[in-house]
């Protein structure tokens, strides 16, 4: 392991990014609601001034994405935003993931791959819900994106298992039982407003994201 969180920070970051970037640019949303997205754009600048303390490259991303963040008038991000900028943002986020892959070995390129849609749908479900914003679909398909890149995740956990002898094996099988059971934990909550049927709320995608995290670092212990 030589990249450590950034091996899901990143695609975290990478992902939520994208989404943010579709809700601002395409979505059919009031400027009110658009403005309430904006706003929720400085999160991703903390995720990224993290990054940067172990990734260099990471400012890139931070720069653009700022100066996009702090020039733009927030509710009229589609109509009058420097839009370039939050395309360029989103080039250097690729970068600054696909820099990372080098120090990779390739099960934990595969789980680097999964945390976009995993970690980033995840992140930017609790910041479009923060934002109470009335794009009903997103309720659904991102937890279905989860689901489904969560599966991936776990062939791709058995992959890099199944490299290994077994006495090291018998050391980290606290930590794959953990990070399976977090990884589970985690998805049941992140759905719980659809298999409940009722209104999903930020605390529920609050909680589901810790557990997400929590499980990817109880897997940086094996991959």
């Amino acid at each position: 392991m030589f990249t450590g969180y950034l091996t899901f920070l990143v695609p975290a970051l990478l992902g939520a990014q994208f989404i943010l970037t579709l809700v601002l640019t395409k979505g059919e949303i009031c400027p009110g609601q658009r403005g309430r997205v904006h706003k929720t754009l400085p999160v991703l600048l903390v995720g990224w001034l993290l990054a940067v303390a172990s990734h260099p490259i990471a400012i890139l991303p931070l720069l653009t994405l700022s100066y996009f963040t702090f020039q733009v008038k927030t509710g009229k991000t589609r109509d009058a935003g420097p839009l370039k900028v939050l395309y360029a943002a989103d080039v250097l986020a690729v970068l600054s993931w696909l820099w990372l892959l080098p120090s990779m070995d390739v099960p934990e390129m595969m789980l680097s791959l999964m945390a976009v849609p995993l970690f980033g749908a995840s992140l930017a479900h609790l910041l479009l819900t923060q934002a109470r914003t009335r794009l009903q679909a997103f309720h659904r398909i991102l937890p279905f994106t989860g689901f489904v890149s969560a599966m991936l995740s776990i062939l791709t956990m058995l992959w890099a298992l199944s490299g290994l002898d077994e006495t090291q094996l018998d050391l980290l099988v606290n930590n794959v039982i953990g990070a399976l059971v977090l990884l589970v934990l985690s998805l049941l909550v992140w759905a719980g407003h659809l298999l409940l049927t009722k209104t999903v709320n930020r605390w529920q995608l609050l909680a589901a994201s810790l557990l997400l995290a929590a499980s990817g670092s109880l897997q940086l212990a094996f991959i």
